[in-house]
This record gives C-alpha cells, sequence and structure tokens, in this order.
C-alpha cells in the first residue's frame, strides 16, 4: 500500500514572505502500525516452497506474502532454516496475522531559493505500508507431540528421540484416530497423544506459532500485539474450528454424535525456541517439563501452554 504525496504547505510561488531557513521539513510521527488478518487460504496448494515470497503465483493473496516475507528475512536469512522447510502444511489451514507501520520516504527533496532562502519545490514523500511482524495460529487436529530428543528437519523426524519414553503399543495405538461409537466412519479430528504437564493428551488445542518481527521493529512491543489479536480473536471465535456434526454427515445417518466431537475450551499450544522462552512467559505460557526438549531445523524447542476463558470477558495478554 503505498501513496506519494507533495509537502505543499509552506508552498508560495510569489507572494513575498519571511525568508525561510534551509532546514528540511520534520516528519510527521508515524502512524500507529495496524493488523491484518487473513484466513484460511486453500489457494496456497499452488504456493511453491522452494522459491521466495517475490516468485509466487498471482492469485497467492499479498498479505500472506507480506507474512512470508517477514519470516523469510527471520527464520531463513537470520536464523539460517532452509527456505523450501519455512513454508508447511499447515501455512494453508491457519490463520495468519501481518502487522504494518507506515514508512515516510524522501522522492525527492525540497529545493530553496540560496538568495531569498524561499520554497521553490516542495518536497515530495511516498508513504509504504511496510510488513514488520507476522503470527499464525493452526486449529486441530495436530501431529503428535515432539519426541524429547527429537530432531526434527522439515516436520519429519530423523532420529528415534529419547530412550526413556519409547512409544509402547499401548501409545501407539492411543495415536491414533478414535472410532465413533454407533458407526464405522474414523473422526480424525480426534486424535490422542500422550498426556503432558498440561495436556491430558485428548483436549483439542490450537497452536500458535511462526511468530517473527524483523530485527529494527523488536522491543517495542510489536510481539504482544500479534500474540494478543490472535489470543483475543480464538477467544471471540471460540467454536469456528469445532467440528458440525451436520457437516461431517452424521445427521444423515441418524447418530448423536454431539457429545463425542472434539470442542476447544481455550487451551493454547507453542513450540517455542529456547531462547524464546521468556519472551513468551510474559505472555503467560508455561513451560510443560513432561515435553522435555528437541530440535527443529537445528534449533532447540521445548513445549509451552496457555489456558484462557472462552467467550465474553475472557483473559489479558500482557
Amino acid at each position: 500500500m503505498t501513496r506519494v504525496t507533495m509537502d505543499t504547505s509552506s508552498f508560495s510561488s510569489f507572494t513575498p514572505r519571511e525568508p525561510q531557513t534551509d532546514r528540511p521539513p520534520r516528519d510527521p510521527a508515524p502512524p500507529t502500525p495496524f493488523i491484518s488478518f487473513i484466513k484460511p487460504q486453500g489457494q496456497l496448494w499452488n504456493y511453491n516452497r522452494h522459491k521466495t515470497h517475490e516468485d509466487q503465483p498471482g492469485n497467492i493473496p499479498k498479505a500472506f506474502l507480506d507474512a512470508m516475507s517477514v519470516r523469510e528475512k527471520v527464520y531463513v536469512e537470520e536464523q539460517g532454516i532452509a527456505l523450501e522447510n519455512e513454508f508447511d502444511s499447515d501455512d494453508h489451514r491457519s490463520c495468519h496475522w501481518v502487522i504494518y507501520a507506515s514508512v515516510l520516504t524522501t522522492i525527492l527533496p525540497a529545493i530553496l531559493d540560496p538568495r531569498t532562502g524561499r520554497l521553490v519545490r516542495p518536497r515530495v514523500t511516498r508513504t509504504t505500508s511496510l510488513p514488520i511482524g507476522t503470527i499464525r495460529l493452526v486449529p486441530f487436529p495436530h501431529s503428535a507431540h515432539p519426541r524429547n530428543g527429537g530432531i526434527y528437519l522439515n516436520g519429519l523426524l530423523t532420529n528415534v528421540g529419547d530412550p526413556v519414553r519409547p512409544r509402547s503399543s499401548e501409545t501407539v495405538q492411543a495415536l491414533q484416530p478414535q472410532e465413533i461409537q454407533g458407526g464405522n466412519r474414523r473422526n480424525s479430528l480426534y486424535i490422542r497423544d500422550f498426556p503432558t504437564t498440561f495436556h491430558n493428551g485428548q483436549e483439542p488445542y490450537v497452536k500458535l506459532g511462526r511468530l517473527a518481527v524483523l530485527k529494527e521493529y523488536r522491543n517495542k512491543g510489536i510481539a504482544g500485539q500479534l500474540v494478543r489479536a490472535a489470543v483475543t480473536w480464538m477467544q471471540t471465535n471460540y467454536t469456528i474450528f469445532n467440528p458440525s456434526p451436520s457437516v461431517l454427515g452424521f445427521d444423515r445417518l441418524g447418530m448423536d454424535v454431539t457429545g463425542q466431537l472434539p470442542k476447544w475450551r481455550g487451551l493454547f499450544c507453542i513450540h517455542a525456541q529456547e531462547e524464546a522462552v521468556k519472551v513468551w512467559e510474559r505472555y503467560g505460557f508455561k513451560v510443560d517439563e513432561k515435553m522435555g526438549k528437541w530440535w527443529e531445523e537445528g534449533i532447540p524447542h521445548v513445549g509451552m501452554w496457555l489456558r484462557v476463558p472462552v467467550g465474553k470477558g475472557g483473559h489479558t495478554v500482557a
């Protein structure tokens, strides 16, 4: 979003006036950053993860490309994550938020008459909306919790993980989609996992991630604005990801499964980079000791959780 303006507030062609100084006009105070919301995008299926955001098909929403521009700067350029591993299969089904700052750039400087100091040509400026931060929210279901000691590349486990917590046959069975009593249709939205400190292994949760802010805009409250936006939106729209019996077709089969379908009850999870734990703790998240530590793209991660009330009122993120 770009607009070009001419600073004509002090422009005068022939009217006599007091001599002006040659100091350039002061820039106006930058507007408050604004946040754009991106709902899940089906057209992301043709996003080419081997190319940057600048080389994507024309039908990819610009706001999502803006989000990827920030993620590429932070995760690919700063942290050395492979470009092809930054975009993943969760992006198309996730909600995304992008925060923008208005940046004022001088295209042509003002010209003053050297004898009189009068303004001959006003300065020409351009205000551009620059994406400076992003976050995403992934709805349930999710794959199993990462293994303690696991090494993951592009979401795939490359080692056996923690030998003191092997996957027993009982655990493996618990991770499979559960049969709904009274019919033979599998409900893949209801997946059980091993219990942790803050998760019973069964309750549906949403996952925040890909929180990124450009380096020059950090320590200015940008990350907090993004986390608050995502948490508040989910609190207000707390039923949006709950499966509907009619959509799943159970009503046509004469099945009453209302009490068995998963419902979100205010639980958030993040897979936090270990060095960012204190940042997430400021927003109320707590480290899950039973999840241990694992590596994603060579970076140590831990699990953290936050529970908020749903509906009106609710939790305030610091």
